[in-house]
């Protein structure tokens, strides 16, 4: 390496080290910088100007070397971290299981007063119970709550789960696979049912990614949530225009233990 070179990181690093220190002395939230998100937190549905509240329930005040030192230290972490992020005056929680890669800049004082405030009325639950949702919205703002994790009924009952989550194309294939094989043979029809189970289970998600998109939905956002209704309840609230489709038949809430800002997990 080169004088130029030693002498470009050496600045580098001081740089990096005084901004650091800028952000704690501020006591500025992170956000995401302009041009700055990465094509796996747009997966996500995160956007630019999306403000970093706070990490597994606990406000975030450190720079972007403190943020990938965080991660590090906490690698194996397998469960991984519940990120809350404040956009246009909502807050929302997002699990993730490996370092957000974009590039943050600054909140302003303005932003983060306000991003402080809604924080201190953020209801968090069990940590254990989080995992993500995904929302896919039509043009008439209907949304589907699609839940992240498999469910044990695809595997049993396939046909019931289809009916479940409304999914009616795949129920009558079903129906039609199981009859054409039960009349034709007895262990066809018991060979059939354990593949398509199989089948239907590994698949849940994208068969209902797929139907989503095929009802002319769009995924609008990611979000964790402790439950099908809690997740609901944030879409309604980051825009008021947004309705859910059969929300009625939505799973029961879980426990929930409010925390104010500044307490630990």
């Amino acid at each position: 390496m080169g004088e130029a070179e030693e002498l470009q990181e050496i600045e580098s690093g001081e740089e990096s080290s005084a901004t650091d220190t800028n952000f704690q002395k501020d006591g500025l939230f992170l956000k995401i910088a302009l041009k700055g998100l990465t094509v796996q937190d747009f997966v996500k549905q995160l956007r630019e100007s999306d403000i970093l509240v706070a990490i597994d329930g606990r406000p975030y005040f450190g720079g972007p070397q403190n943020l990938r030192e965080l991660f590090k230290f906490t690698d194996d972490n397998a469960s991984g971290w519940l990120l809350t992020f404040w956009r246009d005056g909502q807050i929302f929680d997002l699990l993730v299981d490996s370092p957000i890669e974009s590039r943050f800049g600054l909140s302003t004082h303005q932003e983060t007063e306000w991003a402080k405030e809604d924080f201190a009325n953020h209801v968090f639950g069990d940590f254990q119970l989080y995992h993500n949702y995904e929302i896919y919205r039509d043009r008439q703002n209907v949304c589907d709550v699609l839940s992240m994790e498999k469910d044990p009924l695809a595997l049993w009952f396939p046909l019931l789960w289809c009916l479940k989550y409304r999914i009616l194309p795949p129920a009558g294939a079903l129906i039609v696979c199981y009859a054409l094989a039960f009349f034709v043979n007895f262990y066809l029809f018991i060979a059939t049912y354990l593949i398509l189970s199989r089948f239907i289970f590994l698949s849940q998600v994208n068969i209902m990614r797929s139907f989503a998109m095929f009802a002319d939905k769009t995924h609008y956002m990611t979000i964790a949530a402790t439950s099908e209704n809690d997740a609901a309840e944030i879409v309604r609230k980051i825009d008021p225009v947004n309705r859910i489709r059969y929300e009625r038949y939505a799973i029961k809430k879980g426990p929930k233990a409010k925390k104010k800002l500044g307490e630990s997990a």
